[in-house]
């Protein structure tokens, strides 16, 4: 009897241990959701004061630019107008001058004897001042003068104040989140959804950086992918290194200028599964670009190149980039296998290839239905997905024209008896799952392959 209680009392410590476990988590959840809000809020103060005093120096910059347009405007008009009035003030004063000359002049032969100065009075009358008495210049009416004078808005304080009081906006969250993250070799699949239905999105932004973007000062982002769709793998990233990434949106009005949205809350992933790499062990080919570009030298037999490991499995498409072509022979090709033991040829069993006129071999026989033709830039795409019956779904996509069937190979071992498609679709790289090597072949030289 004792020992059952001291039983049940043990049990009862180990659940209040695990309690005080999930609840300590559940308290760190929470320290970091109010460290978020608080944090969110004190960038959000300091980008609106910062933002708007800004804003004031641009108005008041503005302002002051506008006010001595105009005031340069109405001393340009006074000059103009104050030229010709001066010129007319000028002749009448030279008039009135004149006159008061002639005036002087002839009260002077009039006070004393006049009827003695006839030659003073000859002189008086031919005199250009007394011949001038009779011209008067014009003067414009006051009509036709500049009366300047400014017109206003009077209206303009009233709907700068509307528009100001419609700059900015506090939105709770960004109309973007990111949902999840996988593990993709060499890379990430970052998947997101839209949280604000009445947003019309015509684009969105996939933007990374290194590191935490939360904690680093002033994060550099990278832009990786822009357009409709909800997801994208961004690729060429370091294994065991931590990433941000965030997605932002643009509203689907036809306007390429539209701005971006604010971007969604940073997410902080890795991979620890390698890039793919070619095998570096082959002499007819030459490997750079941290093994995942593969070039057809002049040396050596024409053989299979293959993967520096087994690492492509489904769930986890592979991509390959054509990035030179050179002279062409049969069976140029690539394509993936379950082993690397035969480098003679791709064309056998438990192999499959895309050859560069676009024919496509499964074990050795070709199919039907043809694929175009590889050229330079061309991406082929093999996208592989367990099925519940033991076989692979393969999708082969070659210049937007996708071949899908469905590839009988052997199991592993340790993947016989389990259910089909069972965490197959990302994450780590299981040992039980099924494991390919993928290869290449090219007789002629400068045939230049990229994998990722």
């Amino acid at each position: 009897m004792a020992e059952e209680l001291i039983k049940n009392v043990v049990d009862i410590m180990e659940s209040a241990h695990t309690q005080k476990m999930q609840l300590s988590e559940l308290l760190h959840s929470l320290d970091e959701a109010q460290d978020q809000v608080n944090q969110s809020a004190d960038k959000s103060r300091s980008e609106l004061k910062a933002h708007f005093q800004t804003l004031k120096k641009a108005i008041d910059l503005a302002l002051d630019d506008r006010l001595t347009t105009l005031i340069k405007e109405v001393d340009k008009i006074e000059k103009s107008a104050s030229v010709p009035l001066s010129q007319c003030k000028d002749m009448i004063n030279q008039g009135m001058d004149a006159a008061t000359r002639v005036m002087d002049e002839g009260g002077s032969i009039l006070s004393d004897n006049p009827a003695q100065k006839v030659e003073q009075m000859v002189r008086l009358k031919d005199n250009p001042d007394t011949r001038a008495l009779n011209s008067v210049p014009a003067v414009p009416h006051l009509s036709d003068v500049p009366c300047i004078s400014v017109e206003l808005d009077r209206d303009f304080q009233d709907r700068l104040s509307q528009l100001i009081a419609l700059e900015g906006k506090v939105l709770e969250r960004s109309p973007i989140q990111i949902t999840d993250t996988i593990e993709r070799p060499g890379g990430i699949l970052v998947k997101w959804i839209e949280v604000d239905e009445e947003l019309e999105v015509s684009e969105f932004c996939l933007q990374y950086c290194y590191g935490n973007a939360k904690t680093a000062s002033s994060p550099t982002f990278h832009t990786a992918y822009t357009g409709p769709n909800t997801s994208y793998t961004v690729k060429n990233l370091g294994t065991n290194t931590p990433y941000s990434f965030c997605v932002s949106c643009r509203s689907s009005n036809n306007n390429s200028s539209w701005p971006w949205s604010v971007s969604s809350v940073p997410c902080i992933a890795q991979t620890t599964i390698p890039h793919y790499e070619w095998s570096s062990e082959c002499p007819s080919y030459t490997v750079t670009y941290e093994n995942k570009i593969a070039t057809r030298n002049d040396s050596g037999d024409t053989m299979v190149l293959y993967s520096n490991a087994s690492s492509c499995v489904p769930g986890h498409p592979i991509t390959f980039k054509v990035i030179s072509v050179g002279e062409t022979s049969p069976f140029d090709s690539v394509g993936l296998s379950l082993d690397n033991s035969n480098t003679d040829t791709l064309q056998r069993d438990d192999a499959i290839f895309v050859t560069k006129t676009g024919c496509v071999f499964v074990d050795g026989q070709e199919m039907k239905i043809k694929l175009p033709e590889m050229k330079k830039g061309s991406l082929l795409t093999f996208d592989l997905e367990e099925l519940s019956n033991g076989k692979v779904r393969v999708s082969v996509e070659l210049e937007e024209k996708v071949v899908t069937f469905d590839w009988k190979v052997p199991q592993p071992p340790g993947l016989v008896g389990l259910p089909g498609g069972c965490g197959l679709g990302g994450g780590l790289l299981g040992e039980s799952k099924r494991k390919f090597y993928f290869g290449m072949k090219f007789s002629h030289e400068d045939w230049k392959i990229l994998v990722e």
